[in-house]
């Protein structure tokens, strides 16, 4: 990053965002958005490959054995939750940057290609979800970002606060489930047991017209819970904007940034030891995996992402590693392009109308398919913008958002 890229995300920022010049990249939320997205499809493979249930419990995996219990417990450890939260920090983040960087238009034009932007998004988030996979993220993005976006002029300590009171509202309302009526929890036991589980491999082995209307009531709900109660996602957000503007994604570190990576790092593996410790102790039970469980485990993913996010920091400040930091850069502006061809390359896998394997390999296979798929996506990267300025559904949103078509095609 560039001295003038730093001032840009590093200076203090009280109110408004300071100006700055057209068409600013941060390297870092590069890096970041590149390793999240490749990260979350560690966590998304139980909805590709395996019967949802499986992220919860993983005596559920088809082929149990120790190694599976390992990757599961690994996977639940280091990257359930974290990558998404991540990929969140770095939203917001993007979004007060976009906001900088735009401060010499005026106010109505600023907030009409943010309207623009935050549309798009919703409209690839729809077509993404109803058409393909119901765990489609971009809608709640596009909907919490008008949200966000309204709320980025206030400062760090009113935006840190009202991140932790939405965190909270959450925490209440789903952890509170926990003291539903007994004969409630048996009736959801019911998804836990083995005729569920068989008819979800069977369902997902199905065509994708046979496929439709489910997939379109699961991404509706999805949504629906997001907007009305789900706002973890939101949360992080604003998180990403005040670490953004306080400079801790930028080329100069602040003072403090290794004591909070340190702070962030110990809490953030304490409460998530703690989490499944209390998780092994419930016997991983519906009741409680799916309340106090998944609000305590939420939050101390979002603290371990707050670290990984500063441990990523700090790697884009060394000179270690710089040919792999290239590569994940590269994903990283491609991300929107990546994340939906994670949905097609596996869909194709797992679904009925492709080779038809949900629910066929264990995790530990699965695992394998995932590195497979992480070396071609980032080969496909480097290779794309080697010969593109930008990927091809990132060029159809600017070109949306902008109203003209910008340069696609790299002249040799």
């Amino acid at each position: 990053m560039s001295i003038h890229e730093s001032a840009v995300v590093a200076a203090p920022l009280p109110d408004k965002p300071i100006a700055g010049p057209a068409q600013v990249r941060a390297p870092t939320l590069d890096l970041l958005r590149g390793i999240a997205v490749l990260g979350i499809l560690l966590v998304n493979i139980y909805s590709f490959a395996l019967p949802e249930v499986v992220r919860l419990d993983a005596s559920l995996m088809p082929h149990y054995s120790n190694l599976e219990q390992w990757c599961w417990y690994l996977i639940y450890f280091f990257a359930d939750t974290k990558f998404i939260a991540l990929l969140s920090l770095a939203f917001g983040a993007s979004l007060w940057l976009f906001a900088a960087d735009k401060q010499a238009l005026t106010d109505s034009e600023l907030n009409n290609l943010q309207w623009r932007r935050s549309i798009s998004l919703l409209v690839f988030g729809a077509a993404h979800g109803y058409l393909f996979w119901d765990g489609d993220v971009l809608v709640t993005y596009a909907l919490f970002s008008f949200v966000v976006w309204r709320w980025r002029y206030w400062g760090d300590r009113k935006l840190m606060f009202t991140a932790l009171i939405l965190f909270a509202i959450q925490a209440l309302l789903y952890g509170g489930m926990f003291w539903l009526p007994a004969d409630v929890w048996q009736e959801l036991s019911y998804m836990f047991d083995e005729t569920a589980l068989a008819e979800e491999v069977a369902h997902y082995q199905q065509g994708w017209w046979q496929q439709a209307s489910r997939r379109f009531a699961d991404a509706l709900s999805m949504q629906l819970i997001a907007v009305f109660g789900g706002w973890f996602p939101c949360s992080m957000m604003l998180v990403g904007v005040v670490l953004a503007r306080r400079g801790y994604f930028s080329a100069q570190a602040p003072a403090n940034s290794s004591r909070l990576l340190v702070v962030t790092l110990l809490l953030g593996a304490l409460l998530m030891l703690l989490t499944l410790l209390l998780n092994r102790a419930s016997g991983f039970t519906s009741q409680y995996a799916l309340t106090l469980g998944m609000e305590l485990q939420m939050f101390a993913s979002g603290v371990l992402a707050i670290a990984y996010a500063l441990l990523i920091a700090r790697w884009a400040r060394t000179l270690v590693w710089p040919v792999c930091r290239a590569v994940l850069m590269a994903v990283g502006r491609m991300a929107l392009t990546i994340y939906i061809m994670q949905t097609l390359i596996f869909t194709s896998i797992f679904y009925g109308y492709g080779l038809g394997w949900y629910g066929q390999l264990a995790l530990s296979q699965l695992l394998l398919v995932i590195f497979s798929v992480w070396i071609l996506q980032c080969v496909f990267a480097v290779l794309w913008l080697r010969y593109f300025y930008s990927g091809p559904l990132e060029w159809l949103w600017r070109r949306f958002v902008y109203q003209r078509a910008s340069a696609f095609l790299r002249h040799s």
